[in-house]
């Protein structure tokens, strides 16, 4: 007995074999542990995935024109911003292919009158070594509200309808290109403007811009007569062969002289006298180019796309005068002459203001008391459109004008692209485009992007 109550007593002190049945028993609590670390990791990666495309498909819908059913324009932002991962997008009936686990939208939430969007949606994640607990998977949720055109907008579209946009590129004429492209970005606003939260100016120019019955308040009265000093209908003026030459007072208008001529203080008025009056445009008939008008900030979308689809191609570039009134018809205190559509004051957290200037040409124009200089002796002592352009361009950024520009069928590299590049805010809002499917393309891609800003997500 003795001799079996030491031998027990050394197995008990002989600790020698203990490390393994220990390590045995440690090895269930470490792996789920460890399996709880992976499998957590990955729902979460999983989880901001969905939840970022869910935020996409949401602010989607807010750049989506009325035609453009929410349930589609959600359904598939979410299919792309799942695209890549290992989730996808099914009715929850079928299910994801290629090893990839189901997400399910469960609910859109669009609301026109609120004009929101409030998208949901949920997946359950299978899990690896938490299985071995007993937890199959882990679910995870992506939601997001969205109040579309929570900030205002103000756009002003300055738009080459010179005589060059008569030629066809991509196999289409450029002017029925620009109309299309012009019409899109009223439809991508359309829910904004009717919800009151965005208005839309059109400055169509060519050699001058044609602001129709505003030219009397903003250049003064017109005499009539004729004079060889301008200022009444008729003005008589040495051609560069040195003749004489009578033109027509017409309601076009071309750029400003003397210290005003880079800012955007407004004239005043009075009868046939003016304090910073914008220039006048003779011609030799009288006619105004182009002949479509420019129209102030509006909310009417049939308005607007009536005034598009009238648009014609004719005369020469003055793209420095088309800018400038991209600028006049965002500034409040332009507003008096065109009572009802006057821009609202800036407000950098509730308002966006922006310009989309597009040209498919160089800048050739400029004028001198009222005539083009390419028809008379003397220049412009402004100096060339293109480096008036460049003025303007730069107090228009000066004034928080978020600009946008477009080259349409102009060499990249080229004198007047880079000079576009240079216009624009920064490099990502200039765009290069040869055919009329592009052009629809970059203005829908700017309609898209001013309209996601004026977005707010408030979850």
């Amino acid at each position: 007995m003795q001799k079996v109550n030491r031998k027990a007593s050394s197995y008990l002190k002989d600790s020698r074999g203990t490390v393994v049945p220990l390590f045995g028993l440690m090895v269930i609590p470490m792996l789920a542990i460890t399996g709880a670390a992976i499998d957590i990791g990955q729902a979460i990666s999983a989880e901001r995935t969905l939840q970022s495309a869910v935020d996409a498909a949401a602010l989607a819908v807010c750049s989506a024109s009325p035609n453009e059913d929410p349930n589609d324009v959600v359904k598939a932002f979410l299919t792309a911003g799942l695209a890549g991962s290992s989730m996808q997008l099914t009715d929850g009936t079928t299910a994801a292919a290629g090893g990839k686990f189901p997400v399910q939208l469960t609910q859109v939430g669009f609301n026109a009158d609120e004009n929101s969007v409030n998208p949901k949606a949920t997946a359950a994640m299978p899990t690896s070594l938490l299985r071995l607990s007993g937890i199959a998977d882990i679910t995870i949720n992506g939601s997001a509200k969205v109040r579309c055109g929570a900030k205002d907008l103000e756009l002003s579209m300055v738009l080459d309808v010179t005589g060059s946009m008569d030629s066809f590129a991509g196999g289409k004429r450029k002017i029925d290109s620009l109309k299309d492209a012009g019409l899109d970005v009223i439809s991508i606003f359309e829910r904004n403007i009717t919800a009151g939260a965005t208005r839309v100016a059109l400055v169509p120019f060519s050699e001058a811009v044609n602001v129709g019955d505003v030219a009397s308040k903003v250049r003064g009265n017109i005499a009539s007569g004729t004079s060889q000093n301008p200022g009444q209908a008729g003005y008589t003026f040495k051609n560069k062969n040195d003749d004489y030459k009578t033109y027509q007072i017409t309601n076009c208008v071309s750029e400003r002289v003397g210290g005003q001529a880079w800012t955007s203080t407004p004239p005043s008025c009075s009868g046939n006298s003016c304090t910073h009056p914008v220039g006048l445009v003779y011609t030799s008939n009288g006619v105004c180019r182009p002949q479509n008008e420019f129209m102030p900030l509006s909310g009417n979308t049939e308005a607007l796309k009536t005034a598009i689809r009238t648009y014609q191609p004719d005369g020469y570039t003055a793209g420095h005068i088309g800018a400038m009134w991209g600028w006049y018809a965002l500034r409040q205190d332009w507003g008096q002459f065109w009572s009802g559509s006057e821009a609202a004051a800036a407000d950098e957290d509730k308002l966006i203001k922006a310009t989309l200037i597009m040209t498919d040409g160089e800048f050739n124009t400029q004028y001198l008391n009222g005539v083009q200089d390419r028809d008379r002796s003397g220049t412009s002592p402004n100096g060339a459109s293109n480096d008036q352009f460049k003025k303007i361009c730069d107090a228009m950024k000066d004034d928080n004008i978020e600009v946008y520009t477009v080259g349409f069928g102009l060499n990249s590299g080229s004198a007047t692209a880079e000079r576009l590049r240079s216009c624009a805010s920064d490099p990502s809002k200039f765009f290069l485009t040869n055919n009329g499917d592009g052009l629809r393309s970059v203005f829908n891609a700017i309609s898209r992007q001013l309209s996601a800003g004026q977005a707010v997500v408030e979850q």
